[in-house]
């Protein structure tokens, strides 16, 4: 059946020019190793990288340009606008909700959670949350906290759409270097939170696990966690394993997995390894040996299998890489092989133990191959996502770290090349034509119809990444049962939620020379996902000066002629629902994100944003139509009855008045700005 509320005609897949794949120059071996692009600017260090049901990258971790941990910015990457800077849209993160080190998971509603975090810069928080909605690229702040710090958790969505969260503690809490200390100050969160739209967070008591989520070889930090096939959460957390049950007030039992870092041994355990579910139950773990950024470890190259499906855990030791890793990052492709990038063969040491090389695991043979090499290092802080054209963004790296990266890179797998008269090309790829419908329920059919003739082997879906701290949590792969008749794939869905948890993933078809198509975001019993977002960028412009345009000077704002500000941004606005009333409207600066327009003593001045009931009233002004009859006129929200108006060029909060004068002067157009 088909999940209620989808479409029953077929939905035409737009065929778009790629600009990531334009233009590229071919090295001989990209059959074998895949290619890397050249290294690109990024706004942000991107210690978070997200995909979002949307089809656009939501970074964040790091302020725009500095090189410092603050992760109250969000920066907006649209794939199919490349890599300049035209792609990338800056907004601030909801309420000054500092999202460093955090955790993110997209909820069923198709809005994304954000929660924990906080750095020092801020000195906010590590209880708040955010709710990040890509389809209005907006966010909003949640009123309801953890009852935990949950700087360091991470959070996944279980099979009822609830979202779990689990390990962290306070920010910069010793841990593994002060373990009773730790323990004393209460500073670790060992017990998981489960969160549920409109009803806040709740404790999971039973579930509470020093074992699990304790100071103890810093097993708090990011535990790798993923839902299992029949429905329990299963769990990596340094040197242990863990099996939770998140129904009633939970319950967790842990397993021991490997010894502790050891310079000799070189278990492949701690936060510094990597890990993806590759296959339906079934998880890909390597690298490690240590148990934060900066511990003085040789790194693992070891690599463990482990088996959900039956009825006990089973974990497989299976050849090493090619290279020891710490903070490397796995991704699954749409292929099923597994790429593992970056990382150093020390601590988080670049230089010469930096690791530049690619490396391809392939689940078949259970074997490596060395892929091509890298631009620049990436370790602690870095991201690896899968976009849905079958490339790979690595960004980021660095704060703390020897590495500060304002840039990213692309990587290209051998998937994506042929050998052809005597040279290489990019290789011929199935294309999705249509699709009958973009959200499904457990069990439900797909019809697919391709634009050419392909054979094809394996439609796979996988879950929409969101990276950070050497761990993607979202994705997860799973191989679907089909038919094909000529052009027709007829695909069935996966039959319960333990198999793909509520959310979003991409489909894709892969042909029998290995090739992926493009994938699809399509829905597993969830909101349908939107269409991408665009935010746009306005001014003021007094209906009685219509040369002048609204800017801000310092702090103050006031009018200017539109000709002295053409290339600037500091009279670009994005309207905002209002701070104080979502019916009224804020207006947030461009150029300082995060800061709005807000009258303070009767003057309209620009100010960062504070949480409080005064800041909000001050900064929301109410549209009407123009006193002046015609434009727009801003009744202020904190002070009945008066209205933004001009006096000159000065910008003034002034009680209304029957007045001709007046009413020209607090009517203004919108306009367009710079973006």
């Amino acid at each position: 059946m088909l999940w209620p509320g989808a479409a029953s005609a077929q939905i035409r897949i737009p065929d778009v020019p790629d600009p990531l794949l334009a233009g590229l120059s071919i090295p001989a071996s990209a059959p074998e190793q895949g290619m890397w692009s050249k290294v690109h600017p990024w706004p942000l260090i991107a210690m978070h990288a997200v995909l979002t049901p949307s089809g656009s990258v939501l970074t964040f971790g790091a302020p725009p340009g500095e090189k410092r941990q603050d992760g109250r910015v969000f920066d907006i990457w649209d794939p199919d606008r490349g890599l300049g800077s035209a792609a990338h849209v800056l907004l601030p993160n909801a309420e000054a909700v500092d999202s460093f080190c955090a955790s993110a998971t997209t909820l069923p509603s198709g809005t994304m959670l954000i929660s924990g975090g906080a750095g020092y810069d801020s000195g906010l928080t590590s209880k708040e949350s955010a709710v990040f909605d890509p389809a209005r690229r907006a966010a909003s702040a949640v009123a309801a906290r953890l009852a935990y710090p949950r700087w360091y958790g991470t959070l996944i969505t279980l099979t009822d759409g609830r979202a779990l969260f689990a390990g962290g503690g306070k920010p910069y809490a010793p841990g593994v270097y002060d373990v009773a200390g730790s323990l004393k100050r209460g500073e670790i969160s060992m017990t998981p939170e489960v969160y549920v739209p409109g009803s806040g967070w709740r404790l999971l008591p039973g579930a509470t696990s020093r074992a699990a989520f304790g100071p103890d070889l810093n097993r708090w930090w990011y535990p790798r966690m993923w839902v299992g096939p029949r429905g329990a959460v299963f769990g990596i957390s340094s040197d242990q394993t863990w099996l939770l049950d998140p129904t009633g007030n939970g319950a967790i039992v842990a397993f021991p997995f490997k010894s502790a870092a050891k310079a000799s041994a070189r278990p492949n355990i701690g936060p510094t390894s990597t890990a993806v579910m590759y296959d339906a139950g079934r998880i890909l773990q390597v690298g490690g040996n240590g148990y934060g950024n900066g511990y003085p470890t040789p790194s693992s190259a070891r690599a463990t299998i482990f088996d959900l499906n039956g009825t006990r855990l089973v974990a497989t030791d299976v050849a090493s890489m090619s290279h020891p890793r710490q903070w490397a990052n796995a991704t699954v492709l749409p292929d099923g092989q597994v790429l593992v990038t970056g990382g150093s063969r020390y601590a988080d040491n670049n230089g010469s133990d930096a690791v530049y090389e690619a490396e391809l695991w392939n689940p078949a043979t259970r074997a490596w191959r060395v892929g091509a090499r890298a631009g620049t290092y990436r370790g602690y802080h870095s991201t690896a996502i899968l976009l849905p054209n079958g490339t790979v963004l690595s960004a980021g790296g660095g704060v703390k770290g020897p590495v500060a990266n304002l840039n990213a890179e692309i990587y290209y797998p051998p998937y994506l090349f042929t050998r052809a008269n005597g040279g290489v090309a990019l290789a011929p790829r199935p294309r999705l034509a249509t699709i009958s419908a973009s959200q499904f329920g457990y069990g439900g059919r797909a019809t697919v119809q391709l634009a050419s003739d392909a054979t094809v082997a394996r439609v796979a879906l996988i879950g929409l990444a969101s990276a950070t701290h050497s761990f993607d949590s979202g994705q997860r792969y799973q191989r679907l049962a089909f038919t094909q008749d000529g052009r027709t794939l007829r695909i069935t869905m996966p039959g319960n939620a333990g198999l793909a948890p509520p959310g979003y993933y991409q489909l894709v078809v892969v042909d029998r020379a290995g090739v992926p198509s493009r994938g699809v975001i399509v829905a597993m019993a969830a909101a349908a996902p939107q269409p991408r977002g665009v935010t746009r960028f306005s001014s003021l412009s007094p209906v009685a000066r219509p040369e002048l345009r609204v800017r801000v000077a310092g702090t103050l704002a006031g009018l200017a002629p539109a000709e002295a500000q053409a290339d600037r941004l500091d009279g670009a606005f994005v309207l905002r629902a209002g701070l104080a009333d979502p019916a009224c409207v804020s207006f947030e600066s461009r150029r300082y994100a995060g800061r709005f327009l807000r009258q303070s003593s009767r003057r309209l001045r620009l100010s960062p944003f504070e949480r409080t009931d005064a800041y909000r009233d001050d900064a929301t002004f109410c549209p009407q139509p123009g006193l002046a009859g015609r434009g727009t006129s801003y009744a202020a929200k904190g002070m009945p009855g008066a209205f933004l108006r001009h006096r000159g060029t000065q910008l003034w909060i002034d009680a209304a008045v029957s007045d001709e004068a007046y009413a020209a002067s607090a009517s203004f157009e919108t306009a367009d700005a710079p973006s």
